[in-house]
C-alpha cells in the first residue's frame, strides 16, 4: 500500500521555493559584494597613487 501525504508534497514545493529564493539572494549578494570590493580596491589604488 502506497501512502500519499499532501502535507509532504506541499512541504517539498515550499522547500523548492525557499531554495530558489536563497539562490537568487546569494547571486545578488555575490554581485553586490564583488562590485563593492572592486570600488574599494579602486579607491585604495587611487589613494596609493596620490601618495607616491
Amino acid at each position: 500500500m502506497i501512502l500519499h501525504s499532501p502535507g509532504l508534497f506541499n512541504l517539498l514545493i515550499g522547500e523548492s521555493y525557499v531554495t530558489i529564493f536563497w539562490v537568487q539572494f546569494w547571486i545578488i549578494f555575490t554581485k553586490v559584494g564583488s562590485k563593492w570590493v572592486g570600488y574599494e580596491t579602486l579607491f585604495r589604488s587611487r589613494g596609493m597613487i596620490q601618495l607616491k
